[in-house]
C-alpha cells in the first residue's frame, strides 16, 4: 500500500441516527484517518457531497401490528419522497466511487397481510438483486464468525444478526464479513455497500462515539484495502467492451431521469387525495395542465375554482374545488351553482364540482371511496352540476393513460352530463 492510500482520509455522514432512538453526538468525530458528522434525517445535506454515509436499515418506513377489535392489521407507511431523494444521492455517491453502510439491526418486514413491503426502504432498495434472497431468522443470533478482521473490534462488541442472505449467481461479487453456521449474515456488495449486522448501542455519548468510531475504522481500513489507487494514466488502455459498456451506462442512466422525473409527476398528482383548500386548487390544476393536456384558467377572486379553455383561450367549462373531511353536501353543490352565476355565465354553462372527500377518516383506497349520497346526486341534477370526486378524477386520468377513453370523449362527459361521474378502474357511468 503506497503512502497516498495511507494517509487518505474520509469525510463520513452517519444519518439520521434519531430514527433509531440515538442522540447524535454535537460535535463531529474526528479521527486520524476519517471525520463523522452527523445529521439529522431530514438534514438537507446531500450524500454524493461526502466520501461515504452510515445509516440504520428501517430508517424510511414505520411498521406495527395494531390491536382492533376484529384482531390484528399490519400498519406500515414510509417516506416516499425522502427515499427517492437518497437514491438519487446514492447513485451519484456510489458513481464517484463513494461507500454507503447500512447497519443491520432488526428483521426485514417485506410483506404482511398478502401487500408487498419489499422496496420502502433504502437498505432493501440496493438488496432487492435478481437472485438474492434475505430471509429472517426466527430469533436473534450474537455467535457470529467474524470473516474480516478489519470488523473483529466492533462485531466481537455489536455484532448481532436478525436476518441471513443468499444468492444463487456464479458472478456475483459480495465479500462475506460474517456468517452464522455458515449462514451469511454480514457482506460487502460490490464492493461499496456494506451491510453489517449489528445491535443497537446503548444511547449516551461515550458509547454511541465508540460504537461508530470503531464501525467508521472498519470500513475505512475495509476501503484502503480494497480500493487502491489508480493512477489516471491506468485509463489509457481501453477494452472495447468497456467504451461499450459506459456509453450502456450512461443511456440507462439518462433512461432512468425520465422515468424517476415521471414517476414523480404521476405521484404528485395524487396529492388531491389528501389536499384542501389552495394547496388543492393547485394540484387540481397540476392534472388537469400536465395530466389530460388541458389549458386552465386559474385567476378567481373566490380561490375555489378554476375554469377550463378551450383551444382559443375560451372557456367551456367552470370547476369548483373543495375538500371535506365527510362527503358531498348539498352546500357544496348550491356554491358551485351560486359561483357560476356570480362569474357572469348561464345556468347551462357546464359547471363540475371536484371535491375531495373523507380526508381525515380515510386511511385506505378502499375506504377512500364511498358513494355520493342518492339524495345530492339528485341535487347536482337539478342544478345543473356534475360531481367528481378527486378519485374519479384520478381514475379518470388513469383511463386515459390507458388508452380506455379520449380527452376528446372526456370533454364530452363534463359538459354535457349532470349528476355524478364515478369512475371505476377500467370503466365510468354518470348516475
Amino acid at each position: 500500500m503506497d503512502e497516498s492510500t495511507k494517509s487518505r482520509t474520509y469525510n463520513i455522514l452517519v444519518y439520521g441516527v434519531e430514527k433509531a432512538g440515538l442522540t447524535a453526538p454535537s460535535h463531529p468525530i474526528k479521527k486520524k484517518n476519517f471525520t463523522l458528522n452527523f445529521e439529522p434525517f431530514e438534514t438537507s445535506e446531500r450524500f454524493n457531497e461526502y466520501d461515504g454515509v452510515i445509516l440504520f436499515q428501517g430508517i424510511f418506513e414505520k411498521y406495527e401490528w395494531v390491536k382492533e377489535y376484529w384482531g390484528s392489521r399490519f400498519s406500515h407507511s414510509y417516506d416516499i419522497n425522502e427515499l427517492d431523494k437518497r437514491k438519487k444521492e446514492t447513485q451519484l455517491l456510489l458513481k464517484n466511487s463513494g461507500f454507503i453502510c447500512f447497519i443491520l439491526n432488526h428483521d426485514f418486514a417485506d410483506r404482511a397481510d398478502g401487500k408487498d413491503f419489499s422496496g420502502t426502504d433504502l437498505s432493501k432498495y440496493y438488496l432487492n438483486l435478481s437472485n438474492f434472497y434475505r430471509e429472517n431468522f426466527g430469533d436473534r443470533r450474537t455467535s457470529l464468525n467474524i470473516k474480516y478482521d478489519e470488523f473483529r473490534k466492533f462485531l466481537e462488541l455489536y455484532g448481532a444478526a436478525n436476518t441471513y442472505f443468499s444468492h444463487y449467481e456464479k458472478e456475483f461479487e459480495w465479500r462475506v464479513v460474517a456468517d452464522v453456521s455458515g449462514y451469511v449474515v454480514g457482506m460487502i456488495m460490490f464492493d461499496s455497500g456494506y451491510f453489517i449486522p449489528s445491535l443497537i448501542p446503548d444511547n449516551s455519548e461515550e458509547v454511541i462515539n465508540e460504537y461508530f468510531t470503531l464501525l467508521a475504522e472498519g470500513i475505512t481500513s475495509t476501503q484502503n484495502k480494497i480500493h487502491q489507487d489508480i493512477p489516471e494514466w491506468v485509463d489509457q488502455f481501453v477494452f472495447t467492451e468497456e467504451t461499450e459498456l459506459i456509453k450502456k451506462r450512461d443511456d440507462l442512466e439518462s433512461k432512468i431521469f425520465n422515468i424517476d422525473g415521471h414517476i414523480g409527476r404521476i405521484r404528485n398528482y395524487k396529492a388531491i387525495l389528501v389536499l384542501t383548500g389552495e394547496e388543492l386548487v393547485a394540484k387540481v390544476t397540476n392534472v388537469f395542465e400536465n395530466g389530460f393536456g388541458l389549458s386552465v384558467d386559474p385567476v378567481d377572486e373566490l380561490k375555489e375554482d378554476i375554469k377550463l379553455l378551450d383551444n382559443d383561450d375560451k372557456p367551456f367549462c367552470l370547476c369548483e374545488i373543495k375538500g371535506t373531511n365527510k362527503g358531498v353536501k348539498r352546500d357544496h353543490i348550491n356554491q358551485t351553482d351560486s359561483h357560476r352565476d356570480r362569474s357572469g355565465y348561464i345556468d347551462t354553462f357546464p359547471a363540475i364540482l371536484i371535491i375531495n372527500t373523507h380526508i381525515r377518516s380515510s386511511r385506505t383506497i378502499l375506504e377512500k371511496d364511498q358513494d355520493v349520497a342518492e339524495e345530492q346526486v339528485k341535487q347536482a341534477k337539478k342544478m345543473g352540476v356534475l360531481i367528481l370526486r378527486t378519485l374519479d378524477l384520478l381514475k379518470l386520468l388513469s383511463l386515459m393513460y390507458d388508452k380506455k377513453i379520449n380527452l376528446k370523449e372526456i370533454i364530452n362527459l363534463i359538459t354535457k352530463n349532470h349528476g355524478w361521474l364515478k369512475v371505476n378502474n377500467d370503466s365510468y357511468e354518470i348516475i
